[in-house]
C-alpha cells in the first residue's frame, strides 16, 4: 500500500511537469529567403521563459536534409527579435505572434540569407501539435 502511494505523488508530481510543456506552442509554415530559392516548410515549437525571453525551436525538411535549430530571443509577442548563428552564419530577426489571429511572422537577415516566415499555430491538442512537442522533448 505504501509503495502504491508513493506510484500515486509520482504520477501527479509527473503529470504537473508534463502539463508546463503543454504551455509550448506550436506554429507551421512556409519560409521563404529573398536572396536565394531556398523556400520550404518549416515547424516551431515556442516556448515562453517568462520576462520577455522566449526560446524557439525551428525544424523541417530542406531538399531532403533533416534541419534543427534552437534559438532564443526576447521582447514581446507582438515585438520579438532575436539572433543566431546557423551552419556558421550570423542571422538577425525580428517577428511577432499575433494573439487573435494565431500567426508567428518574422523576417530575418544575416551573412548568408535574408527572407521572411509565416507560421500559423497549431491547435493546442491537435495530433501535429502533440507530434511536435513529443518531438522536441526526445
Amino acid at each position: 500500500m505504501c509503495c502504491y502511494r508513493y506510484f500515486l505523488l509520482a504520477v501527479v508530481l509527473f503529470g504537473s511537469f508534463n502539463a508546463a510543456s503543454g504551455q509550448d506552442r506550436v506554429f507551421e509554415g512556409p519560409w521563404k529567403t529573398t536572396n536565394r530559392k531556398l523556400d520550404g516548410i518549416m515547424t516551431a515549437v515556442i516556448k515562453d521563459l517568462g520576462d520577455e525571453r522566449w526560446q524557439g525551436r525551428f525544424y523541417g525538411v530542406w531538399q531532403g536534409v533533416p534541419f534543427d535549430y534552437t534559438v532564443k530571443f526576447s521582447g514581446k509577442p507582438e515585438s520579438l527579435k532575436g539572433t543566431a548563428v546557423i551552419d556558421f552564419a550570423d542571422y538577425t530577426w525580428t517577428g511577432a505572434i499575433d494573439e487573435d489571429a494565431g500567426t508567428f511572422t518574422a523576417k530575418f537577415g544575416g551573412s548568408r540569407y535574408t527572407g521572411h516566415f509565416e507560421m500559423k499555430e497549431k491547435k493546442k491538442g491537435s495530433a501535429a501539435a502533440t507530434a511536435a512537442i513529443e518531438k522536441i522533448n526526445r
